[in-house]
């Protein structure tokens, strides 16, 4: 059944949209909808948008609008794919500004006041981006991109896109964008699959100027039964390949050189995700995955080197289930160090980090 309340308009006093899909997490999404009414702005309205998920969601968000809450509900007929959902939630945004919510995630105190009042004084700014902090499903903080940024400030372009590659682009969770970017960049390529929110950002950082700064804003969480953690490489390689020709075309009034450094840092960032998540998936026992990521580093980016470990590490591992068990927890203890390299980020983010 579709069921649909307040038809997805807004109101002429809503001046930002919070797009919430969602699909059977009730709990979590009381959580992140209940993190947008802390904001202690006027003019939001929560969009959900439930992909027909059969439980109590929409008892969830009836007591949030029993309270006064301004928000909408949509429940497809049919679950049509997190994609869908996702485009179909940024279609019906009407107000001024809006931001995505995934059901999982959750905003920090006064992410709206900082970025509306940096986009309301800066008219030219087609998005605003604070800190998003990446955390697991225990809550261990693992990353904090924007923290890592040279400075904060205005970017144009042509800087404003090659700061974003290298793995530092800004997640959506922390952004919140002007609505006229939809008429200048359009919707999300649904075609570039998973990576379609660095597609997107990355289109408009090669034609408008937007602004960060170092506010801690949203909490994205790294979920283990993710889309890209369960799904096979080519669910979404091609989608990679794909978003190489969308940035091409967005950087083509680009002088040359300024394209080919900007291709090239693309290109590499995708051999250090194909290896990074070859690597991650032999600790999972999804050997088959990592055979899969090493024919694309031969065949597709022209790294044999890379291709034959990955190779020989999936078919050790699947000849010699002793040493599968190594590896897993070879692995393991790497990314044990790891997360005690970052040790200052807990420190310094522990007390915004909330538990159900």
């Amino acid at each position: 059944m579709d069921n649909s309340d307040n038809n997805h308009t807004s109101n002429s006093s809503n001046l930002i949209t919070t797009i919430i899909p969602t699909y059977r997490r009730p709990e979590l999404l009381k959580r992140a909808i209940d993190s947008v009414h802390r904001q202690n702005i006027e003019g939001i309205m929560v969009s959900v948008f439930d992909n027909n998920s059969g439980d109590n969601t929409k008892n969830i968000v009836n007591t949030f609008k029993e309270s006064g809450y301004c928000i909408t509900y949509h429940e497809h007929p049919t679950n049509i794919g997190a994609i869908a959902n996702f485009e179909f939630g940024i279609k019906s945004v009407k107000s001024p500004y809006f931001s995505i919510l995934s059901d999982d995630d959750y905003l920090l105190p006064d992410f709206y006041n900082y970025a509306i009042s940096a986009l309301e004084q800066n008219p030219e700014l087609m998005f605003w981006a604070g800190i998003t902090i990446n955390v697991d499903e225990e809550n261990t903080i693992w990353d904090a991109r924007v923290d890592r940024w040279p400075r904060e400030g205005i970017f144009s372009p042509p800087e404003g896109i090659t700061h974003i590659l290298n793995g530092m682009s800004p997640t959506w969770t922390g952004i919140v964008f002007r609505k006229e970017v939809l008429d200048s960049i359009g919707l999300p390529d649904k075609h570039v699959l998973g990576p379609s929110d660095l597609d997107f950002v990355l289109k408009i950082a090669a034609k408008h100027p937007y602004m960060i700064q170092k506010h801690p804003s949203a909490v994205f969480t790294l979920n283990t039964a993710s889309f890209s953690n369960t799904q096979p490489l080519s669910s979404f390689w091609p989608g990679w390949k794909k978003m190489f020709i969308n940035i091409e075309m967005a950087i083509s009034n680009y002088d040359d050189e300024s394209k080919r450094k900007i291709m090239q840092t693309l290109h590499n960032d995708a051999i250090r995700m194909l290896f990074r998540r070859g690597a991650n998936a032999l600790a999972q026992g999804r050997n088959d995955f990592a055979k899969d990521a090493a024919q694309a580093l031969r065949n597709d980016c022209g790294k044999p080197g890379l291709a034959l470990i990955l190779s020989l590490l999936a078919n050790i591992c699947s000849g010699l289930p002793w040493f599968q068990k190594f590896y897993r927890k070879t692995y393991l203890f790497a990314e044990k160090g790891i997360i005690e390299k970052k040790a200052n980020l807990k420190e310094k983010f522990k007390d915004l980090i909330q538990t159900l």
